[in-house]
């Protein structure tokens, strides 16, 4: 697919597991490399925003999502490199499969974090998502 194609739009999904715990990768070569992220990508054309998250969260991890429930959106602006997205974050508790590095070029690898234990360099917007399941006050939109 042609860079001009892709839409600035995305899927993000927090995996929580039964200790409560969300599933990021270390990212590498490519956009922020070196920063933790959440499981997700850019939809295709085309494509429904739920189907898309299951999609990314499949062929990142290969882990196949029998629920998703929608969390918020976030809107990401970067003035200093244009960078103009949107993220559709999705939270995931209940899915089957095994975890598994599935894009070794792009992730270095897969970790689970307490929520209150997280890295320090996580990809703005997908930190947006996890503060927004961390609130109590349950903003549905972000704007960073």
């Amino acid at each position: 697919m042609k860079k001009k194609d892709l839409q600035p739009i995305g899927t993000t999904v927090i995996v929580l597991n039964k200790q409560n715990q969300i599933l990021m990768g270390k990212r590498k070569n490519g956009y922020k490399e070196g920063q933790y992220g959440l499981p997700g990508g850019r939809l295709d054309r085309g494509e429904r925003v739920e189907e898309g998250a299951k999609r990314e969260l499949e062929e990142e991890t290969g882990l196949d999502a029998n629920k998703l429930e929608y969390l918020a959106v976030v809107k990401e602006w970067q003035e200093d490199n244009g960078y103009d997205f949107v993220h559709f974050v999705f939270i995931c508790k209940d899915w089957k499969g095994d975890l598994q590095l599935l894009e070794p070029e792009k992730c270095e690898k897969w970790k689970w974090f307490d929520l209150d234990k997280l890295p320090d360099n996580i990809l703005p917007g997908h930190l947006a998502g996890i503060e927004t399941l961390k609130s109590e006050d349950k903003i549905f939109f972000s704007d960073i």
